[in-house]
């Protein structure tokens, strides 16, 4: 009876405080909660026709709390149904939180694997991993024997208090998880289950522990898979000093997975998103073959505004397809967001120590393209004006090509917050692609090869973009409003 009553419970109060939420920051081609919080993306999953998305979700109000899982679907990821809440922390092993998790689907249903969190006492808890499925991709059972994989399957030298984040896929006869956990030095790892019928699980290995490799070890939602003949490895993770995270990031790994011996060998690493706002990505394989990746468009160590006076709190990524090309992982936006697109301003200049001023007067939601050839150039900048103050922008992205860095700046709650990056090579820097949604900017320099996700939050409209280049050379810039 329990079980129903916190469903229902959650699922009446965002019928009831979805209308009263404040719209002014409300994204439109972006997943969002129609109430209160979100913050992971779980179970991003193709089944029956459709994309399924769950989420981290608090509905009742728009901070992190005991975490239920929230669940829309899609046609084509750019505009959302929502669904009823497919999972609550209603049983003695997840009544602190349903953390995070995934899907697959076996047998026509579809199954979730998520983490049950209890808390114990202060910064004391207890992780298992849990199932539940569903005849119909709507509502959803808990498996009746559950936890699957609790602290008895986790190996000697591991912390018996991070154990989270279960991934599933399916390889050959087997189904593989990975999950991520610490070992009782308190350094991050990554550890390998496998099974033939999703309830019984064994322990394979840690294909990856944190030896110096990264300055963080509260590692969180890893996803294993191959791209053109190379196995990658995702994972996010937290430095921290006591509970104040002090870094907060994702990043990949290119290597070579052994699934036998249950390791993971490293060719090299890098991040997957330079930007502030992106954290805790997953991945699904479109029926298409593309391999997609939606992730949480927020993060831990940012300030959110719209907590405060809007009722609503975090978003999703556009969704990305991942492809592997000359030796460099690429993050490209899906293609299904082209269809929205109608071309608005286009022009075509040859520059010298010259500016460019697009109007984007009244859009919410629009693309920003440039192409770009120089015969010399010191500097680029663009920046984004909006009605409130057309002498200062709120957004501004700079490139220095005699000190190769790249710099944005936004100006967020009237504070500014200055993010520098360094050693992206100039004569490579020949197109920026700017995805802007009322309050948030993805940009994607040189087709995908690096990416920066932003929240930003424009005091009023948008009014104009200005592009000022210190060089001689040809530039061509297009704006597309993107009408949802």
């Amino acid at each position: 009876m329990e079980k129903l009553d916190l469903l229902k419970k959650a699922n009446d109060y965002v019928q009831t405080y979805k209308s009263k939420v404040n719209k002014k920051y409300r994204l439109k081609f972006h997943l969002m909660g129609e109430c209160g919080w979100i913050n992971d993306p779980n179970g991003f999953v193709y089944y029956n026709g459709v994309y399924h998305c769950f989420f981290q979700y608090n509905p009742f109000r728009p901070f992190w709390h005991s975490t239920y899982w929230g669940h829309a679907i899609s046609d084509d990821m750019i505009k959302w149904k929502y669904l009823p809440i497919a999972l609550a922390p209603d049983m003695d092993y997840d009544k602190d939180g349903c953390f995070s998790g995934s899907a697959i689907e076996k047998d026509g249903k579809l199954y979730l694997v998520y983490t049950g969190h209890i808390n114990k006492n202060h910064n004391n808890y207890i992780q298992t991993q849990c199932l539940a499925f569903s005849e119909d991709g709507i509502t959803f059972q808990k498996y009746t024997n559950n936890p699957i994989i609790d602290l008895n399957d986790l190996p000697d030298d591991s912390n018996k208090k991070d154990f989270r984040d279960p991934k599933i896929f399916k390889m050959d006869d087997y189904y593989y998880m990975v999950i991520a956990s610490q070992d009782k030095k308190g350094r991050g790892q990554i550890l390998l289950y496998k099974s033939q019928d999703l309830i019984k699980w064994n322990y394979v290995n840690t294909i990856l522990k944190n030896e110096n490799i990264i300055d963080g070890d509260v590692w969180e939602c890893p996803d294993l898979f191959s791209l053109c003949d190379h196995d990658i490895l995702i994972l996010s993770y937290q430095k921290k000093e006591g509970e104040k995270v002090l870094k907060s990031e994702s990043i990949y790994f290119v290597g070579k997975m052994d699934y036998e011996r249950g390791n993971f060998k490293i060719d090299y690493y890098n991040k997957l998103d330079y930007g502030r706002h992106f954290y805790a990505p997953q991945t699904t394989v479109a029926p298409d073959g593309r391999r997609l990746m939606i992730a949480w468009m927020d993060n831990w160590n940012v300030k959110i505004p719209t907590q405060h006076g809007h009722n609503w709190a975090g978003a999703l990524t556009l969704p990305r397809q991942l492809e592997y090309v000359n030796n460099k992982l690429i993050t490209k936006p899906i293609y299904e967001i082209e269809r929205y697109k109608k071309e608005r301003i286009s022009v075509e200049k040859n520059i010298n120590n010259d500016e460019i001023k697009l109007d984007c007067c009244n859009l919410d939601t629009f693309e920003v393209d440039f192409s770009m050839s120089f015969n010399e150039l010191k500097n680029i900048d663009i920046e984004f004006y909006d009605k409130a103050n057309n002498k200062k922008p709120f957004f501004m992205m700079s490139y220095n090509s005699i000190l190769k860095k790249f710099e944005v700046e936004i100006v967020e709650c009237e504070e500014i917050q200055q993010e520098c990056i360094p050693s992206i090579a100039i004569d490579d820097l020949l197109k920026i692609k700017l995805l802007v949604d009322t309050s948030s900017v993805e940009i994607f320099l040189n087709e995908g090869e690096i990416v920066f996700t932003y929240r930003i939050y424009p005091a009023e409209k948008m009014d104009f973009v200005k592009v000022q280049i210190y060089g001689q050379g040809k530039i061509s810039a297009k704006i597309y409003e993107i009408k949802i």
